[in-house]
Order: C-alpha cells, then sequence, then structure tokens
C-alpha cells in the first residue's frame, strides 16, 4: 500500500501544481519572470515534475515510516515541517540569483502545497 501511496500523492501534487500554475495571475506572472530551457520539450518536463514528486513522497513516506506516524495530521505536518527546505532554498536564490520576489513566492507556494497535500496524502495509506 506504501507505494500505492506515494504514486498517488506524487499525481495528486502533479494536478494542486497545475492547477496553481494554470491560474492566469500565476501564469502570466511564471511567463513574464522566467526563462524556459531550450530543447526540453513538455512531454520531457512533465515527467521531470512527475519525478521529482514521486521522490518527494518517497521521501516523506520513509520519514513518516521511520517515525512510526501514521494518518493525515502527522502526513500534513510531516510536509509543511519539510516545506522549510525549499523555502529555505528559493529564499537563497532571491538574496544570491536576483530571483524576482513574486516569482520566488510562487514556487514556494507550488513546494509548500506539494508537500503538505503529499503527505496528507500518504496519511491515508500509513
Amino acid at each position: 500500500m506504501i507505494v500505492v501511496g506515494v504514486v498517488t500523492a506524487a499525481i495528486v501534487s502533479f494536478v494542486v501544481s497545475a492547477m496553481l500554475y494554470a491560474t492566469p495571475p500565476v501564469a502570466a506572472l511564471i511567463s513574464r519572470t522566467s526563462t524556459p530551457r531550450p530543447g526540453i520539450g513538455m512531454p520531457a518536463q512533465i515527467a521531470f515534475v512527475m519525478l521529482r514528486g514521486l521522490a518527494a513522497a518517497a521521501v516523506l513516506a520513509a520519514l513518516l515510516i521511520a517515525g512510526d506516524r501514521h494518518g493525515v495530521g502527522s502526513g500534513a505536518a510531516l510536509g509543511a515541517l519539510v516545506a522549510v527546505l525549499p523555502v529555505t532554498i528559493l529564499s537563497g536564490a532571491i538574496v544570491h540569483e536576483n530571483v524576482p520576489i513574486p516569482t520566488a513566492l510562487v514556487h514556494m507556494s507550488d513546494w509548500i502545497l506539494k508537500l503538505v497535500i503529499s503527505g496528507a496524502v500518504l496519511g491515508l495509506f500509513i
């Protein structure tokens, strides 16, 4: 059941992320402030996002199991706790790489949502 939970969490986080980036204000902001890497087509980008979601969900599942934690609440709490990592990395991108703050906030929000929701979904299976 754990593998099913990891795959389900990755799919749900992908859908939530797609919904976030598809909202008109976010889509407009990202199109103005981000430059896609040339030569990487949409199928490869989708596969990469799914792989990242699977990796994140697998780490959350391993931490839930290692900590002997179960349930939606524990999963969501763990996701919120782990969300400090991408927030820290993206805040560094603001300071050191001049990434526009609104763009970084969208990416931070995306990862916070992904991790909290993935944790909650995993809690249904663990």
